[in-house]
């Protein structure tokens, strides 16, 4: 049996493809097999599409890359799951983008009846991530954070951080409507500069700027921000390494991080099994505020148009969802 799937044949360029349907193995006793109902786009993903990834090679495996998706459960190997059931899950190899994928059980979540719209409840995979790395900060009540870099993760982290009792949130982003939409979510003041900028304005008038007790990077995808954020961050402050690095080593401001006396906390994958429940139970409290973040629904046909568009941060992006019943 054959099913569709899109595949990145070059940099920025999908091609669509027919390939056999995965099948489960015969001695697993953790995997589910998923019918894609709805595949969500991350800023993760971007750097496969674009080919900023240097040490992978084209075309990419058919599927990749994306990791946020509900379906339906077609065949399970394990006793949590059954045929019917409507899931978040994980694709095993991020190969959400075909009509079919398997996920590990403990990488997938039943949905609850009151979830309601099944493409929003996408959120809560990225969602979970949040959870995790807000987790690890602890209690921030009273505290100033800032966030540089307002894609879907930075207003998540705008969100949360408010809602865990923050004094102030400062969103940072070069971006007019992310600005905006950051105000919305959660956000005290924003910034419209690149980090880089912000670091210059503070350099040449640093009275106007508050140093935060906080600082989140939510960019990734190079080396600079990171650095951008040592500098601004308040001395005996923490700095969050959250965007995804796509270089091994990176040039790291150290006397900057040293004669501060900064907390640097890097937190990426959380424990899946506890903190995709704690997210959806999260997200069924705050539905109406979450379900916000999806900004655009497009067909699965339409699955390049919808990768250039979250690159290029066009139409007032925050997040996509693509229709896989639409191919």
């Amino acid at each position: 049996m054959l099913m569709k799937a899109w595949q990145v044949v070059r940099p920025r360029s999908f091609g669509r493809v027919d390939i056999p349907i995965p099948e489960i193995p015969h001695d697993s006793k953790d995997l589910v097999l998923v019918r894609t109902d709805w595949a969500m786009t991350c800023g993760s993903d971007i750097p496969f599409f674009t080919g900023n990834k240097r040490y992978r090679n084209y075309p990419l495996a058919p599927g990749a890359p994306i990791h946020e998706c509900v379906g339906e459960v077609v065949k399970s190997s394990s006793d949590r799951f059954r045929p019917g059931q409507q899931v978040l899950a994980i694709p095993d190899g991020d190969l959400g983008l075909a009509e079919f994928f398997l996920a590990q059980a403990s990488k997938t979540i039943l949905l609850k009846p009151e979830t309601g719209d099944p493409a929003a409840a996408c959120i809560i995979q990225p969602l979970s991530t949040v959870i995790n790395a807000m987790d690890r900060l602890g209690d921030i009540r009273g505290k100033s954070v800032a966030v540089m870099g307002l894609g879907s993760i930075g207003q998540m982290f705008c969100w949360l951080a408010k809602t865990n009792g923050a004094a102030s949130v400062t969103g940072i982003d070069p971006v007019e409507h992310r600005c905006r939409f950051a105000r919305s979510m959660g956000a005290t003041e924003t910034v419209l500069r690149r980090g880089i900028e912000l670091v210059h304005d503070v350099r040449a008038v640093p009275d106007e700027w508050n140093p935060p007790d906080i600082i989140i990077e939510a960019v990734g995808h190079q080396m600079n921000t990171i650095n951008d954020c040592l500098e601004l961050v308040r001395k005996y402050g923490t700095v969050v390494a959250f965007g995804v690095p796509d270089n091994p080593v990176y040039t790291f401001e150290y006397e900057i991080f040293f004669r501060k006396n900064i907390l640097l906390l890097g937190t990426v994958t959380p424990d899946w099994s506890k903190y995709l429940t704690k997210a959806q139970d999260l997200y069924l409290a705050h539905r109406e505020e979450l379900s916000r973040l999806v900004t655009h629904r497009l067909p699965m046909r339409e699955t390049e148009s919808a990768y250039g568009l979250y690159e290029r941060h066009e139409d007032g992006i925050i997040k996509a969802v693509l229709d896989a019943s639409a191919w």
